[in-house]
């Protein structure tokens, strides 16, 4: 009886044997599903495990590289991020192009500048957007304000200052200098413009430009005044980008004791953008920095609204410095309730509340409209990195008027990579029906940079009048 109730088979019954067999088998097979599924679930949570292992170490990995790149550009000359030699004499490949031996010789450009005459070039005409006629590009010109666009400011001036001593471009000369004009304004170097502006004066017995002081150009004031206090904004989205910021940061440090961080305008983060900038604020506790905070509180929501309780994402960083900030702002219940969620999500023990060692200030952010909805969009000083938010308010000003008037007036600097992807966002704009886009006020580096991307064929570049 045991071995045939072992097998399912009952005594002198044989033609029900049939019947029980599919019954037991389908028992047999259950089971050994069951076993096949834990192992299979056992084996998808560890495999589960160790891919957020690997992602974790590629996040940090990736903080490291980035905080790497910053602390070695830190260790080069503040006008010149390349490791071009800057003395390196200009060699002639052909007419009107000169280049040293690290300067790539096969660049070409096909786009024409939007200066007809060499009166409007002077200033002396007033501008006409659907008057202004096409003419031969400059490839020279053209390749320095790329160079000054990617960071090589040495490289550029030596370019230029060599296309004026040698004075071989004919009506396109003038660009050279106004470009030169433009780039020791930007630089803050007046000693240079005024020794160009003599030069200038004497060959073209016309008036230089004008010397434009910081508190009076319309930028954005930055006082000379040793009690001012450092200011930094961060822009809307924190993340591998700030690391721009953050060597400015780390510069104003230096030399000030006191610093003021701005938060209100971030809208959003992630893990790689909190890493550094926890990075930071730990180095400037350690420093003992005092600090002015402003829409603080704005930077905790937004980190908030990426965590969840138990959910162990690839990098504990935005955790650390939510937990950081919080003790920066002496929130210490609110700190308590987030370490213990913190606690519950990587299962460690609560850090402890340490409440700041330096001076700590709050302040509100002043209130900043979304919509521009004036006749002109007011563009930024730099536009570096990502410049998706940019075109999002710019094509939101669009909306309001069929006419898009960008004003440069404060404009200094475009990123090489940025313009790419400027002109890829103004492309759905300029295409739309009854729309058209103009520049105005644009300096001739970022003008020549804007011809040689393109962005000539979707916009009306009009150049910053010298006066």
């Amino acid at each position: 009886m045991g071995i045939f109730k072992l097998f399912g088979k009952k005594p002198g019954r044989e033609e029900s044997n049939s019947s029980d067999k599919p019954a037991s088998k389908k028992t047999r097979v259950k089971g050994q599903n069951t076993v096949i599924g834990q192992f299979q679930d056992d084996e998808a949570l560890t495999h589960s495990l160790t891919e957020k292992k690997h992602i974790a170490r590629a996040t940090e990995r990736k903080i490291d590289a980035i905080e790497f790149e910053m602390s070695r550009d830190m260790g080069r000359p503040k006008t010149l991020q390349s490791k071009s030699p800057v003395d390196e004499p200009l060699k002639r490949t052909g007419p009107n192009q000169f280049h040293s031996d690290f300067i790539a010789t096969d660049f070409q450009s096909t786009i024409a500048l939007s200066l007809p005459t060499t009166e409007l070039l002077l200033g002396h005409t007033e501008l006409n957007a659907p008057s202004m006629a096409q003419t031969e590009s400059i490839p020279l010109l053209e390749e320095a304000a790329i160079l000054f666009a990617t960071g090589q400011i040495k490289v550029a001036e030596h370019m230029l200052r060599s296309a004026i001593d040698l004075d071989n471009l004919g009506n396109a000369t003038p660009l050279a200098w106004f470009m030169l004009f433009d780039l020791y304004q930007i630089e803050q170097n007046q000693y240079a413009f005024e020794s160009l502006s003599l030069d200038y004066a004497g060959k073209y017995e016309t008036s230089p430009p004008v010397w434009r002081n910081p508190e009076t150009s319309g930028n954005e004031p930055e006082s000379k005044d040793e009690s001012a206090i450092p200011s930094l904004t961060f822009p809307s989205k924190l993340d591998g980008d700030i690391i721009k910021l953050l060597q400015k940061l780390n510069n104003f440090s230096e030399n000030s004791k006191v610093l003021k961080i701005d938060f209100g305008r971030v809208k959003s983060v992630d893990p790689v953008g909190c890493g550094l900038l926890l990075r930071a604020i730990r180095n400037l506790k350690k420093s003992k920095h005092d600090l002015v905070l402003v829409a603080a509180q704005n930077l905790t929501e937004q980190i908030r609204s990426i965590l969840e309780v138990g959910r162990r994402d690839e990098t504990e960083a935005p955790w650390l410095l939510l937990l950081e900030v919080l003790q920066l702002l002496q929130l210490k219940e609110v700190f308590e309730e987030a370490s213990i969620d913190y606690c519950v999500t990587f299962e460690v023990s609560p850090p402890a509340f340490e409440a700041p060692t330096s001076k700590v200030t709050t302040a509100v952010a002043e209130a900043v409209p979304e919509v521009d909805t004036s006749d002109r969009f007011l563009m930024p000083k730099f536009i570096e990195g990502s410049t998706d938010e940019l075109v999002k308010q710019i094509t939101t000003h669009s909306k309001l008027h069929d006419l898009v008037i960008l004003d440069c007036s404060q404009l200094e600097r475009v990123e090489f990579g940025a313009s790419a992807q400027l002109l890829n966002g103004l492309v759905p704009i300029s295409s739309t029906k009854n729309k058209s886009i103009q520049f105005h006020e644009v300096n001739y580096l970022v003008m020549h940079l804007f011809n040689a991307m393109g962005l000539k064929n979707v916009a009306a570049i009009f150049p910053r009048k010298q006066s």
